[in-house]
């Protein structure tokens, strides 16, 4: 299937802080994605890109990672994640973050009010949303919603914020290669081809038109240019260190004519690379399925 914009993809950090530093487009979304009766949103974070300071070789920027804070007109929380890359963990690291924001929330809270029981009455709901470009549940959904219900009515678990009643949490996950263009699904359908980059088989809402623009490199500053086409070189270069890894690793499997030698070999390049200052060793280790201690006791 043809691309929307060949060369520009939606999930990109730059283009997708772009994208969600609008809070016309990220209220539509979040309205439209965790069904809820936002009238505005005030963005709180925006540019909090999950990557270490590291060499200008590194594949820590080719993990790219955004982390979008949006708050609603009631005082809701909304984290937006983007994963690129495949992450065994990626699950237990969002839920990390959404539980790390209650706790800030609650810390705040204190500060202003007083270290009382009267702080948990302030406590607003923090929800997320992940767009994530490789699968996490093995059906062929391209939308899972959650929250958290009890097992026999499924009676909703809600908390009471300002006077109204709200879920206590709520994670929505858009899985982009499970799109198919036969979905029913005309609310969340346009944001899959929209972050997907596929083309539009209906005309899309307001707020997705104006996201579409920004990916029109034409319009984009001298500067976003530049931190665009650094990137992309950056990409490329950590795309061909792991190119390299996996050729140096088969190359020695091959010569040991066993499994064992292939692993062996990828664990020997990896190794090269991280003391060569290619990789980090935390790119290393996951991409091993180690832990990181485990991977640096090797070096």
């Amino acid at each position: 299937m043809a691309l929307r914009h060949p060369g520009i993809s939606p999930t990109n950090d730059l283009v997708a802080k772009k994208i969600f530093s609008n809070p016309e487009i990220t209220c539509q979304f979040i309205r439209d994605i965790l069904d809820l009766p936002a009238k505005n949103v005030t963005i709180l974070e925006g540019s909090n890109i999950h990557v270490l300071p590291s060499l200008p070789y590194s594949a820590q920027d080719f993990y790219t990672s955004i982390d979008v804070l949006a708050e609603l007109d009631n005082g809701t929380q909304v984290i937006i994640e983007i994963q690129v890359h495949h992450q065994n963990f990626f699950i237990n690291r969002l839920w990390a973050y959404l539980c790390s924001q209650v706790n800030q929330n609650l810390e705040k809270t204190r500060q202003q009010e007083g270290n009382t029981h009267q702080s948990y009455k302030h406590i607003a709901p923090v929800y997320a949303i992940a767009i994530v470009d490789s699968n996490y549940f093995s059906d062929d959904l391209a939308f899972h919603s959650f929250s958290m219900r009890e097992d026999t009515t499924g009676e909703v678990l809600t908390i009471t914020n300002n006077g109204q009643e709200n879920h206590l949490v709520k994670m929505a996950f858009l899985e982009l290669k499970k799109y198919r263009e036969t979905s029913k699904d005309k609310i969340r359908k346009p944001w899959l081809e929209f972050f997907g980059n596929k083309p539009f088989t209906q005309q899309p809402e307001r707020a997705i038109s104006q996201a579409d623009q920004l990916l029109d490199y034409k319009s984009w500053s001298e500067e976003d240019r530049k931190m665009f086409s650094e990137q992309r070189r950056r990409e490329e270069q950590a795309l061909l260190a792991q190119d390299y890894a996996l050729e140096q690793a088969e190359e020695k499997g091959l010569e040991r004519g066993k499994v064992e030698g292939r692993e062996e070999g990828k664990l020997f390049a990896f190794l090269d690379m991280v003391r060569q200052g290619l990789l980090t060793s935390e790119v290393a280790s996951q991409q091993l399925g180690m832990t990181v201690a485990e991977f640096e006791a090797l070096l």
